[in-house]
C-alpha cells in the first residue's frame, strides 16, 4: 500500500483508504452485474450515491482507472482461460494494463491519475470504485476488463474489444453522451492495434431499477453508478482471453499489456483535449451529504461488495 499512498492527496486519502481495506465474501466469477447488497430492489429509485471530498480548482485532467476484479476469499473474481500450459487471469492482466496506462499518463504534467486499487489480489466494491473517482472529480473514470464468452471462441462475434457506457436519453443524459464519445475515441485506438470493434454495449436494469429521477436505470453498475454521480464512466473489454486470436496477439505477453494500456491512454487523452475538463457540479443535496460523510469517515466500514457478472461465461 505505501507506493499507493504516496500517490493520494490527503483530501483523497481517507476514502481511497476505506476502498483498499475493504474485501468481499462473494465467489461470483463475472464483473458489473446489478444484483447484489449496493443496489435498489426492484421498481424502487436508486438513491444518489454519497460524494467524497474532491479536488476542487485542479486544473489537471483527473483520470480514474479501476483494474477489473481482483480476488475474492483466496480466488480471483474474473474470467481466466487455460492455454498450452499457462493459465491467463483477468484480474492480473487488468493490473496490468491499467499500470501502462497510469504510466503513460503521466508523463504529461497535466495529467493527474489514480488507480482504484495497486494489485490484483484486491476487490474492490463497485460503489466505492465510482465513489473514489467522484470524490477526487474525476474527468474521466474508465474501468478496465477483458472479455471471454461460453464455446472457447467459437460464439459468433465473441472477440475484440467493446465497452459498457450509459444509455442517452434519460437521467444525465449530457453525461451519457460524453461518455460514450470517451469510451468510443478509446475503442478506436485499440482498434488500430488490430482488434476488433465491437462497438457500445448498452444494456438496460432487468431488476427495476430506477434513477432518482424514475427514469430507467442501466443494467452494469459502473456506467449507471457514474451517471448518479454525474461522471464520465464506462467500462472498457480489451479483447476475449478464451478466444485464441485475441489472447495470442493482444492478452499474452508483456509487450502486448503495454500496447493496450497506452492505447487506452492515447484515447483519453486524445478525448479529454478535444472535450475539456468535466464540468461537474454538486447539488446542495450531495454536497450536505459530502460533508456528513466527512465527518463520520473515521473509523466506518465499507459496504459489502455487490456480485460482479457481465453476463454467461467460463469460470
Amino acid at each position: 500500500m505505501t507506493q499507493l499512498k504516496n500517490l493520494i492527496p490527503a483530501a483523497a486519502k481517507a476514502l481511497l483508504l476505506a476502498v483498499l481495506i475493504s474485501t468481499t465474501s462473494s465467489s461470483v466469477t463475472w464483473a458489473e452485474e446489478e444484483t447484489g447488497p449496493a443496489f435498489a430492489p426492484p421498481v424502487t429509485k436508486s438513491i444518489t450515491p454519497e460524494i467524497g471530498p474532491g479536488m476542487r480548482g485542479s486544473s489537471n485532467f483527473i483520470v480514474v482507472l479501476d483494474p477489473g476484479h481482483g480476488k475474492t476469499g483466496g480466488h480471483y473474481s474474473g474470467c481466466h482461460f487455460d492455454y498450452n500450459g499457462i493459465t491467463y487471469y483477468e484480474d492480473e492482466i487488468t493490473m496490468k494494463i491499467a499500470t501502462y496506462t497510469k504510466q503513460y499518463l503521466e508523463q504529461f504534467s497535466n495529467y493527474t491519475v489514480y488507480l482504484t486499487k495497486d494489485s490484483a489480489e484486491i476487490t474492490v466494491p463497485l460503489d466505492q470504485r465510482a465513489a473514489f473517482a467522484a470524490s477526487v472529480h474525476a474527468d474521466l473514470f474508465v474501468s478496465q476488463h477483458v472479455d471471454s464468452a461460453l464455446g472457447n471462441g467459437t460464439v459468433k462475434n465473441a472477440y475484440g474489444a467493446s465497452s459498457m457506457a450509459p444509455r442517452t436519453g434519460r437521467y444525465n443524459n449530457d453525461i451519457a453522451i460524453q461518455s460514450q464519445e470517451a469510451a468510443n475515441t478509446i475503442l478506436k485506438q485499440l482498434n488500430s492495434l488490430g482488434l476488433n470493434n465491437r462497438g457500445l454495449i448498452l444494456r438496460d436494469s432487468e431488476n427495476g431499477t430506477l434513477f432518482p429521477d424514475g427514469s430507467q436505470a442501466d443494467y452494469y453498475a459502473i456506467p449507471r453508478y457514474s451517471q448518479m454521480y454525474g461522471i464520465r464512466g464506462f467500462i472498457i473489454e480489451h479483447g476475449f482471453l478464451n478466444h485464441t486470436s485475441d489472447l495470442t496477439l493482444f492478452l499474452s505477453t508483456e509487450e502486448q499489456y503495454k500496447a493496450l494500456g497506452e492505447a487506452d491512454a492515447k484515447g483519453i487523452m486524445e478525448y479529454l483535449q478535444k472535450a475539456g475538463k468535466s464540468a461537474f457540479v454538486q447539488t446542495a443535496q450531495t454536497t450536505q451529504t459530502a460533508q456528513n460523510t466527512n465527518n463520520q469517515n473515521e473509523g466506518t466500514v465499507a459496504p459489502p461488495s455487490v456480485s460482479e457478472s457481465k453476463g454467461p461465461g467460463m469460470s
